[in-house]
């Protein structure tokens, strides 16, 4: 891609960015002048809108969870009711000072949900709503017979301290929680906009990926139900200032409420949350029917939007305005409505529009850290991509083999059949190792076992060195052992250089951590910035650069598989594990991808094949393994293995 027209990205893309400050901005400005009139309203008003947004922060904090990980919590209510009866207690009784309380509230409920997520994220999708279910059940249990939470009549709650006298500022409790509202969106619209929202998606959508690149799924998803805790704690801390705390507010019920607002206004869409919090908690309040009926409209109301419109009042908004802009253009343009780009493979220095350009980066290029990526250049800072920490990691990996695998048996079930039985495979470093076999002869069960998802029932396994016994994929990925998959396994809701980003988790200290304050952080923009750097480096390695911007869901399938290879490369593997690489993929696309493989092997990668194109494998590989029901039959050079009998019967059908 020439000068000419990556400046013209980067000027678009600074520009994009000054917007987004512009509308950001402003749209502070609104809430605060919003927030402004509410302070000076009616009463009745003020308390329609003051319940509304404690529920947005409820909503919010729900979101987080559901939306960005995929668990449907029932337990928030309870983290509410900690949250409320934990601000009026310790300010009732221990006469601490509200601001003091509220760091107290947010960590400590915070903390309650780190304990619960543990817990019932060792079950997942019902299991886990169930078991936070009845988290919530027991606190309103709870808070309904024991005597510090006021019994059935519950407690009241303190009084916010006011402005001082003449202020023109209005109602200090309405600020409150406006201000409440205001900091919760904030972290949720931090954690969306950070490095971190892309694992997420794939903890959501494709954990499988997320580990193999070495992220700690599990991990990640307890902090995140702790964040989302820590913001039902502030929505308690708030909601303690409008009145009475009693029990019947945080019943099941209440958290059947706020999953409700949050699929009715749009799960995972930013602003719906907010939306569907103040449709669903104002509505009570202009139609009059029973608590019953109200349940089972809600309950009615919920069914239609997941059935009808499964992305919220939100999604069907932005529906309606993607097909009246696609109208408009083609009535503007009238014609097609914008060009598809080439699978742009660039095999002859070609870019994706087809125009002669830069010779593309080669793989040891991109290890060195040519073009404009760094790994170290800003190690300093606490937060920067890893490079010289490969280097030496690599010199300790080419000392030893790549993998190591002594006398390994599994099988699915204790009284199954053998899968693999007795197996010896062992990689040499900077090679290309071939594994072939029939349909059935344990070539993926073997590497998901020396990929950490599978565990084997007797022998010994090393990845570069180490002993990865008892250790899951995302350790192994720390160790350089990075791995595509048969079926390309990535998050159809991100773009293409998205995807490519989540290679380089295990690269970015912090990324966890610095989230919930994410893009107001100098080190974590900068950050980001590498890494999208680094991902356009690396899919200009692959030839995909042409659809960086584009929905993986919407790319062909040849790109997709190189997305895939390019998100395990863009970490710096020291081992690599490729699962059927061509499949689907066409002659030439094919050739493209042996050619990097060449440029790996180059640059001192390990590569382990798997591929049923023996054409291909014999050609390319170095030394070539052959399993036959759970069994090595052969290994050595491509021609030895080529001429070995039973090779020739069972698989090559000779």
């Amino acid at each position: 891609m020439n000068t000419q027209v990556l400046a013209g990205q980067a000027h678009a893309t600074r520009a994009g960015r000054r917007w987004k400050a512009v509308a950001m901005a402003l749209a502070t400005v609104v809430f605060l002048v919003g927030s402004l009139a509410v302070a000076h309203g009616t009463l009745y008003f003020q308390s329609l809108v003051l319940v509304a947004a404690v529920f947005a922060i409820l909503a919010l904090s729900l979101d987080l969870v559901a939306g960005a990980t995929g668990l449907y919590s029932l337990g928030h209510a309870g983290l509410f009711a900690f949250g409320a009866f934990g601000t009026t207690i310790i300010s009732t009784d221990w006469h601490w000072n509200v601001f003091l309380i509220l760091p107290v509230v947010v960590v400590g409920v915070g903390i309650i949900g780190l304990v619960l997520g543990a817990l019932s994220l060792r079950v997942s999708g019902l299991y886990f709503a169930v078991t936070t279910f009845v988290f919530t059940l027991i606190v309103s249990v709870l808070a309904s017979e024991l005597s510090i939470t006021g019994g059935p009549q519950g407690l009241i709650g303190p009084a916010f301290p006011s402005f001082p006298s003449g202020s023109f500022l209005g109602s200090s409790t309405s600020w409150c929680v406006m201000i409440s509202l205001l900091g919760a969106i904030v972290v949720a619209w931090n954690i969306r906009s950070s490095s971190l929202y892309p694992v997420l998606l794939a903890i959501r959508d494709a954990e499988p990926f997320a580990a193999s690149v070495g992220v700690r799924t599990s991990a990640v998803k307890v902090g995140i139900f702790g964040v989302s805790a820590g913001l039902a704690g502030l929505a308690g801390w708030a909601f303690s200032f409008l009145g009475v705390v009693s029990f019947g507010q945080f019943n099941w019920t209440v958290s059947v409420n706020i999953l409700v607002m949050v699929i009715f206004g749009g799960i995972n869409t930013g602003i719906g949350p907010i939306i569907g919090a103040a449709v669903i908690s104002i509505f009570p309040a202009y139609v009059n029917i029973s608590p019953l009926w109200q349940e089972v409209l809600f309950g009615l109301l919920f069914v239609v939007v997941i059935v009808l419109f499964p992305s919220g009042v939100v999604g069907l908004a932005r529906l309606v305005g993607d097909r009246l802009y696609l109208l408009g253009d083609r009535l503007r343009t009238r014609g097609p409505v914008r060009a598809v780009p080439s699978v742009g493979l660039r095999i002859s220095g070609e870019d994706s529009a087809g125009a002669v350009g830069e010779a593309r980066l080669t793989a040891s290029e991109l290890a060195n850290g040519v073009g404009e990526y760094h790994g170290d250049a800003t190690r300093d800072s606490g937060g920067a991509l890893a490079g010289t920490e490969r280097e030496s990691a690599l010199e300790i990996a080419r000392r030893e083999p790549a993998v190591e695998c002594h006398g390994i048996e599994f099988r699915y079930t204790a009284n199954g059949a053998d899968v693999l039985s007795g197996v010896d495979f062992v990689v040499a470093p900077g090679t290309i190792h071939g594994l072939i076999g029939p349909n059935g002869s344990g070539k993926s069960t073997l590497v998901d076992l020396i990929a950490g998802r599978r565990a084997p029932l007797a022998g010994t396994i090393k990845v570069n060195g180490h002993s990865v016994e008892g250790h899951g994929p995302e350790r192994r990925a720390h160790y350089g052992l990075m791995r595509t998959f048969q079926s390309a396994t990535l998050v159809d809701d991100l773009s293409v250089q998205q995807n490519v980003m989540i290679g380089l988790y295990t690269k970015v200290r912090h990324i966890a951590l610095r989230a919930p304050a994410g893009p107001l952080l100098f080190g974590a923009r900068r950050d980001r910035r590498l890494m999208e750097q680094r991902a356009g480096d690396v899919l200009a390695w692959v030839g995909a650069e042409g659809w960086r911007d584009l929905r993986v869901s919407g790319v062909p399938h040849g790109v997709q598989q190189l997305t895939q290879l390019a998100a395990a490369y863009s970490a710096g593997p020291i081992t690599l594990i490729l699962d059927e690489p061509l499949a689907g993929l066409s002659p030439g696309e094919a050739e493209h991808v042996a050619e990097m493989l060449r440029e790996l092997r180059d640059a001192g990668v390990s590569v382990i094949l798997i591929e049923h194109q023996t054409r291909f494998v014999f050609s390319l590989c170095d030394t070539v393994t052959v399993l036959s029901a759970g069994e090595v039959v052969t290994s050595g050079s491509p021609s030895e293995v080529y001429a070995n009998t039973r090779v020739r019967e069972v698989y090559l059908g000779q």
